[in-house]
Order: structure tokens, then sequence, then C-alpha cells
């Protein structure tokens, strides 16, 4: 099981419940101090609940009560970077926040022939959960793949159609050109001020999968999936930390730079819930008819009217 350091009481030992071909884990981390021994610096810093909904604000930049409270933070682990039929996503983790802290969900894949199931079970947990998607680049890469593995397997895409903030897009707005790049690894060094040791290569991770299935009784097969498993953890959990301090940038920024910057990431926003009004508009005339009244058609709608899914993938 995955290990941990911190200087508070440490979280809850993974759950894992055993499936036929995959297991899900569960685990539960305190916002403040705790880390997971493969990063190294200060512990991390997650939102509290309150926080959550105020960081929500400037990042998504529209607010639905009863959807911003149930974030999941989703990231997964594939054997493959593209999206193509062999592509399978054997890892996938989801960060939620709860009562006291965060809880992290795991699922790993260890038979081919379960992803079907694998995939219905984190279907239903995204359905109970009812609310937004953060990812980081996952608008490019992790929901495309589990699209088409949703539909390879018969299930419904449904869970994906919602709304989705993508935070890698904010991460280019705020700190492109004042570091190396904008990669979840180095922004882990540069905002949070936490590093990886005993991280498992990224360009590793695809190959781990099938040596798993060759040789499941390998314990260095095994040790390469809990590696994998590690690796997910770490990206779930620096995910909402992260967009802690992108919130408190976009709020505080700490020179003109950043403020020029955050007006950016403001103006993004606008023209987004702008557009979401004008194809709001035009389907509501389509659903009217020809010869209904003009001012039948077109309704005052304010900012906090559009349909949420309309402003998703927050995006260049």
């Amino acid at each position: 099981m995955v290990q941990f350091q911190t200087d508070r009481p440490a979280p809850e030992l993974p759950r894992g419940e055993a499936r036929a071909g995959f297991v899900r884990e569960v685990t539960r981390w305190p916002c403040l101090g705790a880390r997971p021994s493969m990063l190294r610096g200060r512990g991390l810093e997650l939102p509290e609940p309150d926080d959550w909904r105020a960081a929500w604000t400037c990042l998504y930049g529209h607010v639905d009560e009863d959807m911003c409270e149930r974030p999941a933070f989703l990231d997964l682990e594939s054997t493959g970077l593209g999206h193509g039929s062999g592509t399978v996503a054997f890892v996938v983790g989801l960060a939620t926040p709860i009562a006291g802290g965060w809880q992290i969900e795991q699922w790993l894949l260890s038979q081919l022939s379960a992803e079907a199931a694998m995939l219905a079970d984190l279907a239903d947990r995204l359905r109970a959960l009812a609310g937004p998607l953060v990812t980081f680049n996952g608008a490019s890469f992790d929901l495309p793949l589990l699209r088409g593995r949703l539909r390879r397997c018969g299930l419904g895409t449904d869970v994906l159609a919602g709304t989705h903030l993508d935070l890698l897009p904010v991460a280019r707005r705020l700190w492109r050109g004042r570091g190396p790049d904008c990669r979840l690894t180095t922004l882990e060094r540069t905002q949070l001020g936490v590093w990886r040791e005993g991280d498992i290569a990224g360009r590793a991770i695809p190959e781990v999968f099938w040596a798993a299935l060759r040789e499941p009784n390998n314990p260095g097969a095994r040790q390469a999936v809990r590696r994998v498993a590690g690796h997910n953890l770490v990206d779930v959990l620096t995910m909402p930390a992260l967009a802690g301090v992108m919130a408190r940038t976009l709020v505080a920024p700490a020179d003109p730079d950043l403020e020029r910057r955050a007006a950016d990431h403001r103006n993004v926003i606008g023209r987004r819930l702008r557009k979401a009004l004008a194809q709001d508009r035009v389907a509501g005339a389509r659903a009217a008819g020809p010869g209904a009244p003009a001012d039948s058609v077109v309704a005052a709608r304010t900012g906090q009217d559009v349909p949420t899914r309309r402003v998703a993938h927050l995006g260049p």
C-alpha cells in the first residue's frame, strides 16, 4: 500500500475493495500538513470547503452552490499517450472534499476483461458526486480517452458531459514564461514548494500494465503498478493544492505582470459567458419557431443563468 509522511497525524491507510479484475482504494487526507512519502518539501495545503467555493469563483467565473461544492479532481494513467483503441486507462484517481479533509479514490485495473466493470463503477461514483470535473490537461487527454473507453465498453458518456475546468490553460495564463514550463511537476516545485523523489518516469508508465498482465505473480511487476498508483495519488493531491494557489494569485497578484495576467483570465471568462449567452439565445429562437415574437424569444438573462455545461473547458 502507499506509504505516507506527514507533520500531522497520518491519514487513514487505503481501504481496498477487491472486485473481479480491479481494486478500488480509498484514502482520506487532512487539508493541512500531510504529503505522500514521494514528495519532499513542505506539507500540502488543500482547500477547505469555504476556500474551495471562493477558488471556484476565481477559476471558473460561474458559481452554482449545489454544484461547485462537489468537485472531482480526476487524473488517469494509461497504456499510451494517444486516444487509440489500444490505449487503456488502468489507474484512475479522484480527489473530492469531505468533512475535515479530502478523500482520494483510486481504481486499479488488474485484468483487461474487467475494464467495463471498473469504468461502470467509476461512472456510478461520478454520477453520485454530480459536481464539476477538474483536471490538468484533461480536455486534451484524460476526458477524450475516457469517453472513448466508455463507448468501447458500451457505457454512456453522460458523466463526462457536464461542467469541466482544465487547470492547465489557467496555469499557462498565470505562469507561462515565468518558469521553465507549466508541467504539473514543475508547478509543484515552483508554486507548492514540493518535489518528487522515487517517482516513476512518465515514459515508463504505459508498459507497466502489459508487463503486469504477462507476469501477474512477478513481484517487480506488482511493485511497478504500486509505483504508478503512487504517482497518480500525488497528481490528484497536488491538483487541488495548485488550484488554491491559482485562486490566491488571481485575487492578490504579487506584481504588475501577474495583475495583467489575472485580468486576462477574467477577460477569458467574460468572453466565454457572452458566447454562452449568444448560443442560448440562438437555441431559444430555434425552439420558439420562426413566427414567435422577438421579446418572447430573447429573454433577459444574467451570467448566473448560463447553463453550466455551456461554459465548460475554459481554455485558451
